[in-house]
């Protein structure tokens, strides 16, 4: 079991042995509020975009949704008139700087999931450490009248005008910690200051504001049904019935994301044959042909699959889960509206 699983296993399932870290904890929550104060301080000197920033990102560490969330907003953006662009920090890539990701881009060089973005939303979409930086190269060098921050919730240098919180649906908020105790990244009292709080959930599964959402904040909260569309072959670019999930057997599933059980619960909604295998890796690994099964299917999310694309894998029957985020009705007007009141910086 790797470190994540590890940590996973503590936060989320009850293990206690991180409350080994716990006499750190006044130091981590003076240095998490001092951050959050300088910026709600320094806010009028920040740099300032002249085009409105959405920023979808977390509480807590690992997968909550973000890119079903990014891509579902940069669909529906488009289709009412914006031309929408991302920012990302580029997990997993070896750039130093503010990095505009092209059609030939590898996954080394600009991370997984960026890739997965733009050939999946078609957007401009720019990867660096810096979001400032990212924001300013995005709207320099692209025709953009709005930005999505892909993650950066924490990274205050950016200023934000909207902030979407996403929020596992099962795992919650886990024991609640701050890190390393638990996986909290700032406190739940940090959803009293942001616009939206989202969940993705399982089509046709019963939703309602989970009790872990504070009762003064349940009014910003909303689930987002995830429906899931076909199955597409990494190599040939072919789709495939869902059906296929029942029909085949052995299927080993290979996952390198922060919330690997998210994607296997996906799979089961959708009876996938029960003598499966799981392959888990660390989230944002870059995939090897190694790691890939040599026979028998394979299924795999979209971000994984574009770590694929130009390895030779001997194996045919590799697939990957392409899946579609559904927005509310409510969820697009309070946006629309929040957006209207977006004052240009000129």
């Amino acid at each position: 079991m790797n470190l994540d699983r590890l940590f996973s296993k503590a936060w989320y399932e009850g293990h206690c042995w991180t409350r080994c870290f716990y006499p750190l904890m006044p130091v981590i929550k003076r240095f998490v509020r001092q951050k959050r104060v300088r910026f709600l301080e320094s806010r009028a000197s920040l740099f300032q975009s002249s085009v409105p920033v959405i920023v979808v990102g977390n509480l807590t560490v690992g997968g909550t949704g973000k890119s079903p969330m990014v891509v579902a907003l940069c669909q529906w953006l488009v289709s009412n008139g914006y031309t929408p662009g991302i920012v990302s920090r580029g997990y997993g890539s070896n750039n130093k700087g503010a990095v505009l990701v092209t059609g030939d881009a590898s996954p080394e060089d600009v991370g997984d999931e960026p890739l997965m973005l733009a050939k999946r939303t078609s957007c401009p979409v720019v990867v660096g450490r810096d979001r400032v930086q990212a924001v300013q190269k995005l709207i320099a060098e692209a025709d953009v009248d709005l930005v999505i921050s892909d993650d950066g919730l924490q990274h205050y240098a950016l200023d934000r005008h909207i902030e979407i919180v996403m929020v596992d649906y099962e795992r919650g908020f886990g024991n609640g910690f701050l890190l390393p105790v638990g996986p909290l990244r700032e406190p739940i009292e940090r959803l009293k200051d942001v616009h939206f709080i989202a969940s993705v959930i399982q089509q046709g599964q019963f939703s309602e504001c989970p009790k872990y959402i504070p009762k003064e904040v349940s009014e910003k909260f909303a689930c987002f049904p995830l429906s899931v569309v076909d199955l597409v072959n990494v190599k040939t670019g072919l789709t495939a019935d869902l059906s296929v999930l029942q029909s085949k057997s052995a299927w080993s599933v290979v996952a390198a994301i922060g919330n690997p059980t998210r994607f296997l619960n996906t799979l089961t909604t959708l009876n996938i044959a029960n003598d499966y295998s799981t392959h888990w890796l660390s989230d944002h690994h870059l995939l090897e042909a190694k790691d890939i099964p040599n026979e028998g299917p394979v299924v795999m999310t979209e971000k994984d699959a574009v770590k694929c694309f130009s390895l030779n894998i001997q194996n045919d029957d590799v697939w990957y889960l392409r899946v579609s985020l559904q927005l509310t009705e409510d969820f697009k007007f309070n946006l629309i509206n929040s957006l209207s009141n977006f004052t240009k910086v000129r």
